[in-house]
This record gives C-alpha cells, structure tokens and sequence, in this order.
C-alpha cells in the first residue's frame, strides 16, 4: 500500500480557501489571495500598479509606455484596478477631444 501524506488525518473537509493555497503554492494561512480576471496576469498587475504608484496620476497611454504594454491592455488592468479599488480613476477635462481617464493610487481616508 502507497503511503500519502493524508494518512492518518482525521476525516476533515478541506475548505476552499486550504485548497486554493495548496495549488497557488502557499501554505493556507497566509490570507485570501487575489484572484485577477481571465487573461490578466499577477506579474503584468503589480508592473502596472508599480508604475502608477511611481508616478502618481498616469493614462493609460503613459501606463503603457512605462511598462512595454499596448494602450488597451495597459487600459484592462488599469479599469480592473479601479474597480477593485486599488486604484481611483477619474476623467479630465478641458482638452481637445475626449475626455482623457487618469488613474492614481486611492486617496488616504481622513479621520
């Protein structure tokens, strides 16, 4: 008989969370880790939120330029994380054209 490292365990149910870890490589107690939609990836995620960071107020233009991206996928993570959150988008106007979408880090919350 092969031995595996569940023998001898009580008959526990693994919760999702224990499950996810174990295949993402962590040890289940490190907390919730971010899930990113389809077709984004986490290392493109953090360049782009490194660089808006760095910056400060970005377009998705001059996201793309920083990082080496095209301006629509520069766009798709920037829009994620606005959504999410961990970014505040906002419009400018004022120029020739259509308004152009800004994107910075979230303001500190004031007491």
């Amino acid at each position: 008989m092969l031995s595996t490292p569940l023998d001898g365990v009580a008959g526990e149910a693994a919760a999702q969370g224990d499950i996810d870890a174990i295949f993402a490589g962590g040890s289940g107690t490190s907390g919730p880790i971010p899930v990113l939609p389809k077709g984004l990836s986490a290392d493109t995620g953090e360049l782009v939120l490194g660089a808006v960071r760095e910056a400060g107020d970005l377009s998705a233009s001059e996201c793309a330029q920083l990082v080496g991206l095209s301006r629509v996928t520069a766009r798709r993570y920037l829009e994620h994380f606005a959504a999410t959150g961990a970014l505040e988008g906002r419009q400018q106007y004022g120029r020739v054209g259509r308004p152009e979408r800004r994107y910075r880090p979230p303001s500190p919350v004031s007491p």
